[in-house]
Protein backbone atom coordinates (compact mmCIF):
# COMPACT_ATOMS: atom_id res chain seq x y z
CA UNK A 1 0.00 0.00 0.00
CA UNK A 2 1.53 3.44 -1.09
CA UNK A 3 2.60 5.97 1.32
CA UNK A 4 -0.31 7.93 0.16
CA UNK A 5 -3.21 6.23 1.45
CA UNK A 6 -1.29 4.72 4.77
CA UNK A 7 -0.54 8.86 5.90
CA UNK A 8 -2.26 10.57 4.34
CA UNK A 9 -5.68 10.13 5.56
CA UNK A 10 -5.69 13.48 7.64
CA UNK A 11 -8.28 16.08 5.87
CA UNK A 12 -7.71 20.03 5.95
CA UNK A 13 -10.91 22.00 7.59
CA UNK A 14 -11.80 22.54 3.85
CA UNK A 15 -11.90 18.55 3.93
CA UNK A 16 -8.83 18.40 1.12
CA UNK A 17 -6.58 15.75 1.68
CA UNK A 18 -3.17 16.94 2.70
CA UNK A 19 0.18 16.32 1.08
CA UNK A 20 2.62 13.79 3.06
CA UNK A 21 5.97 15.35 3.07
CA UNK A 22 8.48 13.04 5.44
CA UNK A 23 11.51 14.29 7.14
CA UNK A 24 14.07 11.77 7.51
CA UNK A 25 16.71 12.06 10.33
CA UNK A 26 19.82 13.66 7.84
CA UNK A 27 16.73 16.79 7.49
CA UNK A 28 15.68 15.60 3.58
CA UNK A 29 12.28 16.62 3.12
CA UNK A 30 10.87 13.93 0.66
CA UNK A 31 7.23 14.32 -1.13
CA UNK A 32 5.40 11.30 -1.23
CA UNK A 33 2.99 11.98 -3.93
CA UNK A 34 5.70 13.35 -6.34
CA UNK A 35 8.12 10.90 -5.15
CA UNK A 36 10.85 13.36 -5.02
CA UNK A 37 12.93 15.28 -2.25
CA UNK A 38 11.66 18.96 -1.79
CA UNK A 39 13.03 22.13 -0.06
CA UNK A 40 11.58 24.53 2.37
CA UNK A 41 11.37 27.01 -0.46
CA UNK A 42 9.63 24.76 -2.76
CA UNK A 43 7.05 23.96 0.36
CA UNK A 44 6.36 27.13 0.47
CA UNK A 45 5.54 28.04 -3.27
CA UNK A 46 3.14 24.57 -2.37
CA UNK A 47 1.23 26.71 0.32
CA UNK A 48 1.63 29.70 -1.44
CA UNK A 49 -0.41 27.68 -4.51
CA UNK A 50 -3.42 26.60 -2.27
CA UNK A 51 -2.21 23.38 -1.47
CA UNK A 52 -2.16 21.28 2.10
CA UNK A 53 0.69 19.57 3.14
CA UNK A 54 1.81 17.77 6.36
CA UNK A 55 5.22 17.14 7.55
CA UNK A 56 5.87 13.97 9.34
CA UNK A 57 8.71 12.29 11.05
CA UNK A 58 9.63 8.87 8.50
CA UNK A 59 10.36 7.37 11.57
CA UNK A 60 8.39 8.46 14.74
CA UNK A 61 5.51 9.40 12.31
CA UNK A 62 5.19 12.69 14.77
CA UNK A 63 3.74 15.23 13.05
CA UNK A 64 6.30 18.13 11.81
CA UNK A 65 3.93 20.52 10.16
CA UNK A 66 3.84 23.73 12.30
CA UNK A 67 8.01 23.16 12.95
CA UNK A 68 8.50 23.48 9.45
CA UNK A 69 6.12 26.00 8.60
CA UNK A 70 7.53 28.36 11.22
CA UNK A 71 11.13 27.88 9.78
CA UNK A 72 9.50 28.55 6.63
CA UNK A 73 8.55 31.56 8.37
CA UNK A 74 12.11 32.09 9.71
CA UNK A 75 13.54 31.47 5.97
CA UNK A 76 11.71 34.37 4.30
CA UNK A 77 12.85 36.77 7.33
CA UNK A 78 16.27 35.96 7.11
CA UNK A 79 15.75 37.12 3.07
CA UNK A 80 13.45 40.25 3.69
CA UNK A 81 14.68 41.41 7.19
CA UNK A 82 11.05 43.20 7.41
CA UNK A 83 10.47 42.41 11.40
CA UNK A 84 12.17 44.22 14.16
CA UNK A 85 14.33 42.32 17.24
CA UNK A 86 11.45 43.32 19.48
CA UNK A 87 8.93 42.18 16.67
CA UNK A 88 10.46 38.92 16.98
CA UNK A 89 11.09 38.55 20.94
CA UNK A 90 7.33 39.64 21.66
CA UNK A 91 6.36 37.04 18.76
CA UNK A 92 8.38 34.24 21.21
CA UNK A 93 7.01 35.44 24.13
CA UNK A 94 3.04 36.07 22.98
CA UNK A 95 2.99 33.60 20.37
CA UNK A 96 -0.34 33.91 17.98
CA UNK A 97 -1.39 37.53 19.49
CA UNK A 98 1.80 39.20 17.97
CA UNK A 99 1.76 37.08 14.97
CA UNK A 100 -1.87 38.21 14.02
CA UNK A 101 -1.50 41.29 15.21
CA UNK A 102 1.81 41.94 12.80
CA UNK A 103 -0.69 40.34 10.28
CA UNK A 104 -3.42 42.91 10.82
CA UNK A 105 -0.40 45.75 10.88
CA UNK A 106 1.23 44.60 8.11
CA UNK A 107 -1.83 44.23 5.88
CA UNK A 108 -2.91 48.16 6.83
CA UNK A 109 0.66 49.20 5.83
CA UNK A 110 0.27 47.74 2.44
CA UNK A 111 -3.52 48.98 2.25
CA UNK A 112 -1.94 52.68 2.75
CA UNK A 113 0.82 52.20 0.28
CA UNK A 114 -1.71 51.34 -2.19
CA UNK A 115 -4.22 54.22 -1.48
CA UNK A 116 -0.34 55.96 -2.01
CA UNK A 117 0.18 55.01 -4.97
CA UNK A 118 -3.55 55.46 -6.81
CA UNK A 119 -3.50 58.91 -5.61
CA UNK A 120 -0.18 59.46 -6.66
CA UNK A 121 -0.84 58.11 -9.95
CA UNK A 122 -4.48 59.65 -10.51
CA UNK A 123 -2.35 62.92 -9.69
CA UNK A 124 0.22 62.60 -12.72
CA UNK A 125 -2.25 61.77 -15.52
CA UNK A 126 -4.71 64.83 -14.73
CA UNK A 127 -0.93 66.85 -14.51
CA UNK A 128 0.11 65.06 -18.02
CA UNK A 129 -3.57 65.12 -19.67
CA UNK A 130 -3.45 68.92 -19.03
CA UNK A 131 -0.17 69.32 -20.34
CA UNK A 132 -0.93 67.06 -23.66
CA UNK A 133 -4.15 68.90 -24.34
CA UNK A 134 -2.27 70.68 -27.33
CA UNK A 135 -0.42 67.98 -28.82
CA UNK A 136 -1.25 65.46 -31.24
CA UNK A 137 -3.00 62.28 -31.65
CA UNK A 138 -0.23 60.08 -30.59
CA UNK A 139 0.22 61.78 -27.27
CA UNK A 140 -3.81 60.90 -26.84
CA UNK A 141 -3.65 57.56 -27.55
CA UNK A 142 -0.83 56.95 -25.43
CA UNK A 143 -2.54 59.13 -22.47
CA UNK A 144 -5.55 56.49 -22.77
CA UNK A 145 -3.69 53.07 -23.31
CA UNK A 146 -1.65 54.30 -20.45
CA UNK A 147 -4.53 54.91 -18.22
CA UNK A 148 -6.14 51.36 -19.16
CA UNK A 149 -2.73 49.39 -17.89
CA UNK A 150 -2.87 51.86 -15.04
CA UNK A 151 -6.57 50.52 -14.13
CA UNK A 152 -5.04 46.89 -14.97
CA UNK A 153 -2.09 47.25 -12.55
CA UNK A 154 -4.56 48.70 -9.86
CA UNK A 155 -6.70 45.54 -10.16
CA UNK A 156 -3.39 43.45 -9.91
CA UNK A 157 -2.20 44.81 -6.58
CA UNK A 158 -6.12 44.83 -4.91
CA UNK A 159 -5.69 41.15 -5.60
CA UNK A 160 -2.24 40.58 -4.12
CA UNK A 161 -3.26 42.66 -0.94
CA UNK A 162 -6.38 40.60 -1.07
CA UNK A 163 -4.57 37.18 -1.19
CA UNK A 164 -2.13 38.86 1.34
CA UNK A 165 -4.67 37.80 4.61
CA UNK A 166 -4.03 33.86 3.51
CA UNK A 167 -0.62 33.97 5.20
CA UNK A 168 2.31 36.11 5.72
CA UNK A 169 4.73 34.79 2.60
CA UNK A 170 2.76 37.07 0.37
CA UNK A 171 3.27 40.33 1.83
CA UNK A 172 6.70 40.80 0.28
CA UNK A 173 5.30 39.86 -3.18
CA UNK A 174 2.94 42.39 -2.37
CA UNK A 175 5.21 44.77 -1.51
CA UNK A 176 7.24 44.01 -4.86
CA UNK A 177 4.46 45.06 -6.99
CA UNK A 178 3.66 48.16 -5.73
CA UNK A 179 7.33 49.21 -6.16
CA UNK A 180 6.80 47.95 -9.68
CA UNK A 181 3.81 49.92 -10.38
CA UNK A 182 5.82 53.19 -8.50
CA UNK A 183 8.61 52.43 -11.38
CA UNK A 184 6.39 51.63 -14.23
CA UNK A 185 4.21 55.50 -13.09
CA UNK A 186 7.54 56.73 -13.92
CA UNK A 187 8.37 55.15 -17.17
CA UNK A 188 5.00 56.61 -18.48
CA UNK A 189 5.37 59.72 -17.45
CA UNK A 190 9.08 60.00 -19.16
CA UNK A 191 7.16 58.54 -22.48
CA UNK A 192 4.15 61.02 -22.58
CA UNK A 193 6.81 63.92 -22.21
CA UNK A 194 9.23 62.72 -25.08
CA UNK A 195 5.77 61.82 -27.02
CA UNK A 196 4.56 65.65 -26.32
CA UNK A 197 7.92 66.81 -27.37
CA UNK A 198 8.06 65.08 -30.90
CA UNK A 199 4.51 66.58 -31.11
CA UNK A 200 5.69 69.88 -31.13
CA UNK A 201 5.60 71.96 -34.12
CA UNK A 202 9.29 73.05 -35.61
CA UNK A 203 10.44 76.00 -34.51
CA UNK A 204 10.17 79.13 -37.53
CA UNK A 205 13.01 79.07 -39.79
CA UNK A 206 14.49 82.70 -40.75
CA UNK A 207 14.11 84.06 -44.06
CA UNK A 208 17.54 83.58 -46.12
CA UNK A 209 19.68 86.42 -46.24
CA UNK A 210 19.93 88.67 -48.99
CA UNK A 211 22.48 88.45 -51.53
Amino acid sequence: MSDQHTEGTDTSAAGVEPKVIKRYTNRKLYDTVESRYVTLDEIAEMIKGGAEVKIIDNRTKEDLTSITLAQIIFEEEKKTSKMSLETLRDLIRHGGEVAQRLVVGTQAELRGRVEAVRAAAEQRVQNLMARSQATGDRAKELMAASQEAMASLQRRVDERVRAAVDGVSSLSEVRRQLDEITARLHELERKLEESARDDRPPPPQEPPAAQ
